[in-house]
């Protein structure tokens, strides 16, 4: 062992710099039989799931927890194999992930014990069959072993979980008070690598699906975003850092920075369906098609949303969002509602909701679009929180502007507006602002529509959300719209040719209108800038670029 203590040595110190590839790398050096002792092999093992090396992870916990139990040290051979479990969980590969659990349950039960990570583990499977008060009585003393015996992991785990439990039964509050205390130890640095990786994605996913809180949800995401900007880039990424990939490139998109989250998913994407992540590449492929869809990348949309189906991700209420901006309103009517009708907990109706609203609006289904907003605003009841208070508030202003009360959207719409903004949102903040222009162009304040739609448009050129920018660019150019000082689109028509030298007459033949309508027209024109005669009329549109200027 000689020639090899001084490789021994590097490779756990660059465990401990997390420079992984280089630990992998060296530990794999001089790995034989009985190269390594039983804390190397822990070593080695996490290094390789970290940096993508499934195979190597999996040799070195089979043979590290063979070690452990030969040693008599259950606890430890208890968190072997619940990373052995979790790696083949995350691979897909359910029989050996259970074939695991019951080795563990075997071996627990020779010691007359039942271990804080079999408890965990155990409890995953009650989640998937509704019984959250089984899993609250499982984590509790996994919760308490974790505390007794300094194991930092264990502790965070059980208690992230103990708040998913009371998340899914309905209990809110409850539930992320329990997520705040594991994340307390998680962002002071307290669990090991491996772990972080895994509760900063959990907990962000509980947060935002469960909860619907999506502030706390962008907390996380920014604590994130900052510990992985610490780490070494390994060569390749295992299921733990892909994911948490994902969530930094959801935060991303949120911010604004749209290309960098596109980026950051294409990658994440390769690494999670190319290497041993089959579990999470659906949840990748669903949030890369929602980036596409935003940009205008419908072909790119399409692809995304059909690998997540195939992957067994839920593809709404996304694709029917794109439907509806395609045109195809009915394909888009049907999807939504399809998902609707199957979602059963609350949490996901309401993650439905918002959208089935917008869409069945479009489908001129009101009925239907006000008896969502109605369960919408019964969920933002039961969850408290402001991101579904602001979508509650926004549906309310939709439905209003559909029954033609636009008086009655206005507040609503810009309680929505301050909503958004609060939580950083740009795009939702601009989606919310183009409403707000519907509506006061409905009560005659055309200048108070244009100020939302000047800001929506410059908010949307931003991101890059074409579509949305086409958009907002029509109504600001559209029937009813006004240009700048007040000019009608026909008055802002009848000034182009002003400009352009065409006599009343000339005007009248090519806009099919009377010559008396083109007189007051042109009058109109004179009083809302403030000028007496063509000249000044056609001098003034061109210093303040009211008007296309002539090519020629």
């Amino acid at each position: 062992m000689s020639d090899a203590a001084p490789v021994l040595a590097g490779a756990r110190a660059a465990h401990r710099g997390r420079r992984w590839d280089d630990a992998c790398a060296g530990f794999l050096a001089i790995d034989a039989p009985e190269g390594l002792a039983v804390e190397d092999l822990e070593m080695l093992a996490e290094c390789a799931q970290l940096s993508g090396r499934h195979d190597a992870a999996v040799s070195a916990l089979d043979r590290a927890f063979a070690l452990r139990v030969q040693e008599g040290d259950l606890d430890a051979a208890s968190r072997d194999a619940f990373w052995l479990w979790q790696a083949f969980l995350l691979d897909g590969e359910m029989a050996r992930a259970n074939g695991w659990l019951a080795r563990l349950r075997e071996v627990a039960g020779d010691f007359d014990f039942d271990p804080g990570w079999l408890l965990v583990a155990t409890a995953y499977g009650c989640f998937a069959t509704g019984r959250y008060d089984d899993a609250r009585a499982l984590l509790a003393p996994a919760r308490a072993q974790g505390r007794e015996r300094a194991d930092a992991d264990l502790d965070a785990f059980a208690t992230m979980l103990i708040g998913r439990a009371w998340l899914n039964a309905g209990a809110t509050q409850a539930g992320l008070e329990r997520l705040d205390e594991a994340m307390l130890r998680v962002t002071a640095g307290e669990t090991s690598p491996r772990a972080t990786a895994s509760l900063f994605c959990a907990s962000i996913a509980n947060a935002e699906m469960e909860a619907h809180d999506l502030a706390r949800g962008q907390e996380w995401e920014r604590a994130l975003e900052a510990w992985m900007s610490t780490l070494p880039v390994p060569a390749l990424c295992g299921p733990f850092l892909a994911n948490c990939r994902v969530y930094r490139a959801v935060l991303q998109r949120r911010r604004g920075d749209w290309t960098a989250a596109r980026r950051e998913l294409m990658t994440a994407v390769d690494e999670l369906t190319g290497g041993h992540g089959a579990r999470l590449a659906g949840h990748a492929h669903y949030e890369l098609a929602e980036t596409h869809r935003l940009l205008g990348e419908y072909v790119e949309a399409e692809s995304a949303y059909r690998r997540a189906s195939s992957l067994g991700a839920a593809t709404q209420p996304g694709l029917g969002l794109m439907r509806l901006t395609q045109g195809d309103v009915a394909t888009a009517a049907a999807g939504v509602r399809r998902a609707l009708g199957e979602a059963e907990r609350p949490q996901d109706r309401c993650r439905l909701l918002p959208a089935y609203v917008t869409i069945m609006l479009a489908a001129g289904e009101l009925p239907d679009a006000v008896a969502a907003t109605d369960e919408l605003g019964r969920c933002a009841d039961v969850f408290e929180t402001t991101q579904v208070r602001v979508e509650h508030l926004r549906a309310v202003g939709e439905v209003a502007l559909a029954d033609r009360r636009a008086s009655a959207a206005l507040a609503p719409l810009r309680g929505a507006a301050a909503g958004w903004l609060e939580l950083a949102a740009p795009y939702e903040t601009a989606v919310t602002a183009v409403l707000l222009a519907t509506a006061c162009r409905a009560v005659g304040d055309e200048e108070g529509a244009q100020f939302e739609l000047e800001g929506a448009a410059e908010t949307f050129a931003q991101l890059g959300a074409a579509p949305d920018l086409a958009r907002a660019r029509a109504l600001l150019t559209g029937p009813g719209a006004r240009s700048a000082h007040g000019l009608t689109r026909r008055e802002a028509q009848v000034l182009q040719l002003v400009v352009e030298g065409r006599t009343n007459h000339m005007i009248a033949t090519e806009l099919l209108l009377s010559e008396r309508t083109v007189h007051r027209h042109v009058s109109n024109i004179f009083v809302k800038l403030g000028v007496g005669s063509r000249t000044q009329a056609a001098t003034y549109a061109l210093e303040h670029d009211l008007v296309r200027r002539s090519r020629g």
